[in-house]
């Protein structure tokens, strides 16, 4: 999503303003999937850079025995 923000800013304003300000296009958030891939949450992290952020949300995804989607 952070990459389609610098390629698409006027897109993302716009689902930002759709969004009522909560679209925060950087990484540090990972959807939750269960075993058969049903989206059944998310979680979001931060206090590090953004990439950490991301890589500390999908260790504790996946230390609950659940699968990480960071969209990519």
């Amino acid at each position: 999503m952070a990459a389609d923000a610098e390629q698409r800013p006027a897109f993302i304003g716009a689902v930002n303003t759709l969004a009522q300000g909560r679209l925060v296009p950087v990484p540090g958030g990972v959807l939750i999937r269960d075993g058969d891939a049903r989206i059944i949450g998310a979680v979001g992290i931060s206090g590090d850079t953004s990439d950490i952020d991301e890589l500390c949300a999908v260790a504790g995804v996946e230390a609950a025995g659940l699968q990480a989607d960071n969209g990519l």
